[in-house]
């Protein structure tokens, strides 16, 4: 097995980096691991102190091959932050494991991104992760994981060939947005996709996520999940900056996933897709607003 290096983003909560470097350090395959760390820096005005407290930690690590940490100097923010480290690793090393700063892996985590990653490369997918949704998934799904359009940003990895050729400019958007049909094809992984992706265009989020999900979507790639989580957001609490407090994302977890069972490249179960979906779904009063901000868009640039 080719041990993929682990690229952690942190910040400011060196609460949860230590409980996050904790459970990575328990996971099988940690001492054949090497990680990489990227420590942003700090906002305009901002004090230094956790930060440099995080940064200590961060320093001060066993328990893997090797430890490398990579100090921001300013403040890159995270979507930046992610595309400039992981770009990096992946030139370096062909293929990597992302995680952030409140994520909370099980012990077989670094065992089955390892094994998908083998599993799935030169296949038509985007990336693997580690988390699933609280969804329903068949008594009679004989596979240990599942194939979505969505990307998955809590705990995932991809490779150097599909990382490289992301084109983070978000092309033919204006073409896209205009065409219903194909916002709706999208939007069948949730329909808060598109809206996403506007926001993103309009500079009122900066997601590295929704662009990686968008550039999936024009290039038919499918991103791989396993039926039971192997890691947990801990980000949830609310001290996050993207997350607000949440119990919706709370999943079944397990610390083995049967890597023998693994579901085939291109195989999907609709009644999964559906589930996958209605989980992500807006709701209707969320659903209107979002289609005015779309079509309001639409007119205005029209």
């Amino acid at each position: 097995m080719i041990y993929a290096p682990v690229a952690l983003f942190v910040y400011n909560r060196p609460q949860h980096v230590s409980r996050t470097i904790e459970a990575l350090q328990q996971s099988e395959g940690a001492n054949d691991t090497i990680l990489y760390v990227f420590s942003d820096g700090p906002k305009s005005g901002e004090s230094e102190v956790l930060i440099d407290e995080v940064r200590h930690i961060c320093h001060h690590l066993s328990g893997f091959k090797q430890v490398i940490v990579n100090e921001r100097s300013s403040n890159m923010g995270l979507a930046a932050n992610i595309i400039d480290g992981v770009t990096q690793v992946v030139r370096e090393h062909g293929r990597v494991i992302v995680l952030e700063d409140d994520l909370q892996v099980q012990s077989g985590f670094l065992r089955y991104m390892n094994a998908a990653l083998d599993s799935y490369c030169n296949h038509s997918v985007l990336s693997v992760c580690a988390y699933t949704p609280p969804i329903s998934i068949p008594d009679d799904y004989s596979y240990s994981t599942y194939l979505t359009r969505r990307i998955g940003s809590w705990g995932w990895g991809t490779w150097r060939d599909v990382w490289e050729r992301v084109d983070w400019g978000v092309p033919s958007f204006e073409e896209f947005i205009t065409d219903k049909h194909r916002r709706c094809l999208f939007n069948s992984s949730g329909n808060d996709l598109s809206v996403m992706l506007l926001k993103q265009q309009q500079g009122i989020i900066r997601s590295w996520a929704v662009r990686f999900a968008y550039w999936g979507f024009i290039s038919g790639l499918d991103t791989v999940y396993p039926v039971k989580s192997l890691i947990a957001n801990h980000g949830v609490d609310g001290s996050g900056t993207h997350m607000k407090k949440s119990q919706k994302y709370v999943s079944s977890m397990t610390d083995f996933i049967d890597v023998d069972r693994f579901c085939p490249p291109g195989y999907c179960d609709m009644r999964i897709v559906e589930s996958f979906r209605k989980f992500y779904n807006t709701s209707l009063f969320r659903k209107v607003i979002n289609w005015f901000k779309v079509n309001r868009y639409i007119y205005l640039n029209r």
